[in-house]
């Protein structure tokens, strides 16, 4: 779509202001808001979307290789260095007590300085502790460069979320997200250990002896993942600032010059004729900005559904993340086995996060995500009690996967709709980090469970935390066909 005619302000319930320059309309913001999702709807999907998902898609992907860099460098280190196991879990701890800290200052940062902002700089960070990492000449400096990246990562995926959110269409949004779903967790926990493989264990020993020789081939892991960083951080220069963060902040021309790009279907188009879709003489009205609404009101309820749904099936999926491969080796699996397995079951994670992308554009959030929820508890209890032999072990596998990251996708997707765009960034990082923090407290007590009463025990809390994404789900609101204007003009 290279041009697109003004849309008439009849259209979208907008009709001119009969108020003086001395007196502001008390319509004024909602109508804004109105004609604003009339025309994102209206622009549809162009070029410009499709190169924007792309680019936040990549992003993500390497961002998800990047977090499990230090199980992959991790016996190198042993071996070169000799730090021990609690050293190499001292260093994962750097890294995602950073990501913490960077989604929840992502998100405050993001609300007030904007989207583009936080996700160039998000990147252009990342890559500097990327570069650290690299060059790193003892241990205390690898866990400064770990922390620098966790910092980088933890608001990227928080910031993506929103942007994608904002950028799109009503019709288009769910699927957007869900891709965004795909690229990062669905193919980049796979991906992630395919690359070590190829940098430690295949090519290291014929890299160039820039970083250290044969023996540091662990270096280019890190170094190499810069170079993709590099190149969206360059691509993203270009993109627009969302349309809807623009508004927000009263900033009328450069919301019409955002518009504009999205509908001329290239990012740097020369000669870009602005349209004025939002007229020039809106009188916006300017509330603060307090980050501790989404804790009272309808937006507190709408952190507790989304916090105790994401703590409980992010706790879900690191248990099991962690606990596969033993789960199969107690099986009497050899370790390779239970590792090929392991990979083959993943595979319906990337199912899943596909599946959730199409569905999510078709039907209601609640019971899409409380069936996804529904089946994920019952495959875990299926596979507690029905996975004897490697067909049923494959089968059942695949399906937990399928189901949790299919409701892990619509989650995701139904998370930046029920915040305002003044305090959305900062909700995603919230509830974010209370999925993280459920993925680090959920593991441990797993593993006692495992030790102590079998795999049917802690297959049985794996079903139970599913089984508290059922209950939550009903009371958060149903926000599937409505603009996020719809969702959030106060009335």
């Amino acid at each position: 779509m290279a041009e697109l005619e003004k849309i008439p302000e009849q259209d979208v319930l907008l009709a001119p202001t009969t108020s003086t320059a001395g007196d502001r309309s008390p319509d004024d913001g909602r109508r804004a808001l109105l004609l604003l999702a009339a025309v994102m709807d209206r622009i549809g999907t162009t070029r410009s979307h499709k190169v924007i998902l792309a680019v936040v898609v990549f992003g993500a992907f390497f961002d998800v290789i990047e977090q499990n860099t230090v199980g992959i460098v991790g016996p190198s280190l042993k071996e070169q260095w000799g730090v021990s196991s609690a050293g190499i879990g001292f260093l994962a701890s750097a890294t995602f007590g950073a990501m913490y800290i960077g989604a929840a200052l992502s998100g405050w940062l993001s609300d007030l300085k904007g989207r583009k902002t936080m996700f160039n700089f998000n990147l252009a960070l990342y890559s500097v502790g990327a570069l650290v990492c690299a060059l790193a000449p003892n241990f205390p400096v690898l866990v400064i460069g770990r922390g620098i990246v966790g910092l980088g990562l933890g608001g990227e995926f928080v910031v993506g979320l929103a942007l994608l959110a904002e950028m799109t269409s009503t019709q288009y949004r769910s699927t957007a997200v869900g891709l965004l779903q795909v690229g990062a967790g669905g193919l980049g926990n796979p991906a992630a250990y395919l690359f070590g493989f190829v940098i430690v264990g295949v090519i290291g020993p014929d890299l160039p002896l820039w970083l250290g020789g044969p023996e540091a081939s662990w270096r280019w892991v890190f170094a190499l993942l810069c170079l993709p960083a590099l190149l969206v951080l360059w691509t993203r220069r270009h993109m627009p600032e969302t349309p809807r963060y623009l508004l927000s902040k009263g900033r009328i021309a450069e919301a019409n010059r955002s518009l504009s790009v999205l509908a001329s279907g290239r990012l740097n188009p020369d000669g870009l004729s602005v349209t004025n879709y939002l007229p020039h003489d809106l009188r916006l009205g300017r509330a603060d900005v307090r980050w501790t609404e989404i804790l009272r009101g309808q937006l507190g309820r709408n952190s507790a559904v989304l916090g105790a749904c994401t703590a409980s099936l992010f706790g879900a999926q690191f248990v099991l993340l962690t606990f596969w491969p033993v789960l199969l080796v107690e099986q009497g699996y050899a370790i390779a086995t239970s590792l090929w397995f392991t990979m083959v079951i993943f595979l319906g994670a990337v199912s899943g996060a596909l599946f959730a992308s199409s569905l999510n554009a078709r039907f209601r959030r609640r019971p899409t995500i409380a069936v996804a929820a529904a089946l994920s508890c019952i495959s875990a209890l299926a596979f507690a009690f029905l996975a004897h032999g490697a067909v049923a072990i494959l089968v059942l596998g695949f399906l937990f996967e399928f189901f949790s990251w299919w409701a892990n996708c619509s989650i995701s997707t139904w998370c930046p709709e029920l915040y305002p765009t003044r305090v959305r960034a900062f909700g995603i990082g919230v509830i974010s980090n209370l999925g993280m923090i459920g993925g680090a407290l959920l593991p441990p007590l797993a593993g006692a469970l495992l030790g102590s009463l079998g795999p049917v025990a802690l297959l049985s809390l794996v079903a139970a935390m599913c089984a508290v994404v059922l209950v939550a789900v009903p009371f958060g609101p149903e926000t599937f066909g409505r603009s996020l204007e719809e969702l959030h003009d106060g009335n």
